[in-house]
């Protein structure tokens, strides 16, 4: 099986070439000719990875030129194309909507067009998000795939419109995923898990004094493990059929993350509340309805969430 994968050097792109390579299929992964230089990028998100990019084919790619992608998919000709690539992180397309059609979207359509001109029998797995349901309401937990879309935000309302464009190609056939929240080592410390994690591994260096400034710890979010979450695109991609939601099943409050790092790391600290950021959270709990998934593809979540977080912590420590 010849996979492409777009957002290849990403966090979750590493995991899943890796998962890839390890169930014997052949890997071009792909990564972006801005951020990277070279055939080869230095991959960071966790040191087993490391030996990915010995054993993938990298292939620089602008998944914003539709003439780049083209003559990409050209040479590669893949069974399987698992579309990664993108803008992940809810604040920068805030600030930057542009930016964020032009690589969410764009993106997305630049790939089906290729496919679709150059007549490919491939699938294209599309990695969309749960941002997608948006405000949910209490009443529509768990969630299912049959919610209606709420876009709350533009990183979220780019999400909907790539799934559009999957839609716009109904004759390439497309699988897509909507991931709820997912952790695990080398995720960018933007987000909540490997941000406390770095607090706490700078205070057991004796970087920074034992006191964790926090904000509302109440939101209660469905986590994943990533690795759970990239075994879960290629059974999808070979064997699913539509929409997929993916994730735990069950909420978990932020304070519920915090407090189980805290002892992980065995540490003494003092939480001290921080008013600017003591905002209540919009959507007070999200979990997903992971039924499908199950009996579709008869996946469900292996690791647990203590496991993850202590990977995540000790990779802080490193």
């Amino acid at each position: 099986m010849k996979a492409l994968v777009t957002g290849a050097s990403g966090f979750v792109g590493q995991y899943l070439v890796r998962h890839l390579l390890d169930a014997g299929d052949q890997v071009v992964a792909c990564h972006n000719t801005t951020e990277v230089t070279g055939k080869t990028p230095i991959l960071v998100a966790h040191p087993e990875n490391k030996f990915v990019s010995e054993r993938a084919h990298w292939q620089p790619i602008d998944i914003g030129d539709s003439a780049s992608v083209k003559e990409v998919f050209a040479q590669v000709r893949p069974d399987i194309v698992y579309h990664l690539a993108g803008i992940a992180f809810v604040p920068e397309a805030e600030e930057n909507f542009e930016r964020a059609l032009a690589i969410n979207v764009g993106g997305t359509h630049a790939i089906y067009q290729a496919c679709s001109q150059l007549e490919l029998n491939a699938t294209i797995l599309l990695v969309s998000s749960a941002e997608v349901y948006g405000r949910i309401l209490p009443q529509e937990l768990p969630v299912s795939e049959l919610v209606a879309l709420r876009p709350s935000n533009n990183y979220s309302l780019t999400k909907v419109m790539a799934e559009f464009v999957a839609t716009r190609y109904s004759h390439i056939r497309s699988v897509i995923a909507r991931p709820f929240n997912h952790i695990g080592p080398g995720q960018n410390e933007r987000f909540v898990a490997p941000n406390f994690a770095r607090q706490l591994a700078q205070i057991s260096r004796h970087a920074a004094e034992p006191i964790m400034r926090v904000g509302n710890l109440e939101s209660r979010r469905d986590f994943t493990d990533v690795r759970d979450i990239v075994r879960a695109y290629r059974l999808a991609a070979l064997n699913g059929k539509g929409i997929y939601n993916f994730g735990s099943g069950r909420a978990v409050s932020v304070e519920t993350i915090l407090r189980t790092l805290i002892e992980v790391s065995g540490l003494n600290v003092t939480l001290e509340s921080y008013p600017d950021r003591m905002r209540a959270s919009e959507v007070p709990e999200v979990r997903a309805d992971i039924g499908k998934a199950l009996r579709d593809l008869s996946w469900q979540p292996e690791i647990g969430l203590r496991e993850t977080l202590a990977a995540v912590y000790a990779h802080a420590l490193k």
